[in-house]
């Protein structure tokens, strides 16, 4: 599935170096229309939303919208597996459209070990599982 909608468009018009914000912005604006928060509510970049009251039904109509305005598929399971606005624009940035940002894209971090490499995402899902149904 590609697109070529308005926000697509507005995307390949804007400078390189503002496409990030672009993104992050509509990122933001689809979290808080479903996590019901004000335009002036602040909504952390680095806490997980489904912290902030995100259900499976919440990111599952997130992913829909998302999908409507980038014009690619995301996977639900994405949204799981980059529980924070933050690390889903990275995601978005890096898989989904990194066409639009190839020139701005920063240079690959180093490879992570296992030590570093912290929970796995099967722990990760497992872990938000238990919170949902306990």
């Amino acid at each position: 599935m590609t697109s070529s909608g308005p926000w697509l468009q507005e995307l390949r018009e804007i400078p390189p170096s503002e496409r990030r914000a672009l993104l992050e912005s509509l990122v933001v604006l689809e979290f808080k229309r479903e996590l019901m928060m004000d335009e002036t509510d602040v909504l952390p970049h680095d806490q997980s939303y489904f912290e902030l009251g995100l259900n499976s039904l919440g990111a599952t109509d997130i992913r829909q919208r998302l999908e409507k305005e980038i014009g690619r598929p995301v996977d639900s399971a994405h949204l799981f597996n980059h529980p924070t606005v933050g690390h889903l624009v990275d995601f978005l940035v890096a898989e989904v459209i990194p066409e639009f940002f190839a020139a701005t894209a920063a240079p690959p971090a180093a490879p992570a070990t296992d030590e570093q490499a912290g929970p796995s995402t099967k722990d990760l899902v497992d872990d938000m599982l238990k919170e949902l149904y306990l």
